[in-house]
């Protein structure tokens, strides 16, 4: 972060404010709003995000809905948090937790989504764009806030901290669509943040020292030997595009998925080199079972939900069930 931009740190005080304004006025708005449509065994709506908790599907949609079948049939599930959600975010060792982004702010659940409160005390009162846990630390969270950056908090959302400007791509800073924590035994400590935003997938360690582009670096370790990136098969590559999903079983760092316009991309090699898998989506929203990784779940805009039992080698349709 350079010290000559003055005006984008002042923009960034104003938003703070703002956002403290408007918690002290109750929050985000219809954070406890009913959930909208009816039993009918599928979400109604564009699925906009996919989680998993203890096992349980969760979907954002028109209101919060959850499956006990793995996809195959939903029911809706309390009140939802109200505003438009764009991600949501669990970890497997705190159960029933789940922190949901929105146009709005930050709402979190304590009790699996039955009610929910805000989260975002000291936020800009700006949209957030994504969400995730620390994969080592439960009560380490991130959010991309959209036009700002990536913010941090180390005490599960009771304060926050800017940590980081947006990765810039070209030279032009790029608004983070999705977040991902990384937890490996490699590299500056081993962990990391992989953001995936308008431009490809970039990475940061927790440290928050410098972006990297995994279109430029390919490895996901920083060790010194960059020329390691350029042996890697251009082929094997991520596409340069839009990122609006990035998905990973905290126990696996080293598989992760991504869902770009082309669809579903998958590394076992935590970035170094990708494949396609599974049929043609656009842009899916993806989510990994912790207590399965290769239990994967994939929604598109089209109404498509997909899911695997095999690390996304194959695929069943859901919405065909």
């Amino acid at each position: 972060m350079t010290f000559s931009g003055f005006p984008a740190l002042s923009r960034r005080r104003l938003l703070v404010g703002l956002g403290a304004a408007a918690l002290g006025s109750g929050g985000p708005p219809g954070l406890m709003r009913a959930v909208a449509g009816t039993p009918s065994g599928r979400p109604a709506g564009t699925v906009t995000a996919l989680a998993f908790d203890q096992g349980k599907l969760l979907a954002a949609a028109a209101g919060l809905w959850i499956s006990g079948d793995a996809g195959a049939s939903f029911a809706p599930h309390g009140p939802g948090p109200g505003a438009a959600v764009t991600a949501l975010a669990t970890h497997p060792d705190l159960a029933g937790v789940i922190y949901a982004a929105t146009l709005a702010g930050l709402a979190r659940s304590d009790d699996a989504g039955l009610t929910w409160h805000s989260a975002g005390p000291g936020l800009p009162a700006s949209p957030l764009d994504a969400v995730a846990i620390a994969a080592h630390d439960p009560q380490t969270v991130y959010v991309a806030v959209r036009g700002d950056g990536l913010w941090q908090s180390s005490d599960g959302a009771r304060s926050w901290d800017f940590a980081m400007d947006r990765p810039l791509a070209d030279q032009v800073e790029v608004d983070v669509q999705a977040l991902a924590s990384v937890g490996s035994l490699s590299g500056m400590g081993g962990y990391w943040v992989f953001a995936g935003t308008t431009r490809g997938v970039s990475k940061v360690p927790d440290c928050f020292c410098r972006w990297s582009s995994l279109e430029d670096t390919g490895a996901m370790q920083v060790s010194g030997d960059e020329a390691g990136a350029a042996r890697i098969d251009p082929a094997r590559r991520l596409p340069h595009l839009a990122v609006v999903s990035l998905a990973l079983a905290p126990s696996v760092p080293e598989v992760l998925f991504a869902g770009l316009p082309s669809g579903i991309w998958k590394t076992t090699d935590g970035g170094s080199s990708w494949a396609a898998v599974g049929p043609a989506m656009a842009a899916p929203i993806l989510a990994v079972d912790p207590l399965d990784p290769d239990h994967v779940v994939a929604a598109d805009a089209g109404g498509a939900l997909l899911s695997s039992r095999d690390g996304g080698a194959t695929w069943a349709d859901l919405t065909a069930a």
